[in-house]
């Protein structure tokens, strides 16, 4: 009787886009993207269990990734929210690109200044101050902004603080 089992890794998954740069392998100008990749076991090639799951950020041209570690996810979560909220027109380009040079720093990735011309959101819909605020309050709530940070939008969006 012969039993054929394993282990390793599973199909690796896109997630989606996380955060605009320039590729420290390639040189483009890309968005990186959010990979995970589950580990499982199998019997007769045939996936049974997950034992786990590595996360990484990788280029989508050349997949060149950086590994990501559990105490990195949510700062990941976060900067993917923040990407979909520029895109949607939810959050203004400026208080986006201090996100990202916070988040590439904390990962460890260079941050470049061709990246930022990268960043073209939508055109904001018409909102009133109150709903901006609002929507500032959500993302300092969610830990897209610190406090520092919405004060400092919220001063401007008030017009105490000249832009």
């Amino acid at each position: 009787m012969v039993i054929i089992f394993g282990w390793g890794r599973g199909e690796a998954q896109d997630r989606g886009e996380v955060v605009p740069t320039v590729c420290p392998n390639c040189h483009n100008q890309v968005y990186l993207h959010e990979i995970r990749s589950n580990k499982q076991v199998s019997l007769y090639f045939v996936p049974l269990a997950s034992y786990g799951s590595d996360v990484y950020l990788a280029c989508p041209i050349c997949r060149h990734g950086v590994e990501i570690g559990p105490g990195h996810r949510s700062a990941v979560d976060a900067m993917v929210y923040a990407t979909r909220m520029v895109r949607t027109g939810q959050l203004a380009p400026a208080a986006y690109q201090a996100q990202v040079d916070r988040f590439l720093s904390e990962m460890g990735l260079s941050a470049s200044p061709a990246a930022a011309t990268r960043t073209t959101p939508a055109a904001p819909r018409d909102e009133s101050v109150t709903e901006r605020i609002a929507n500032l309050a959500k993302l300092k709530a969610q830990g897209v902004l610190t406090e520092e940070e919405f004060t400092a939008a919220k001063r401007r969006l008030l017009g105490l603080d000249p832009d």
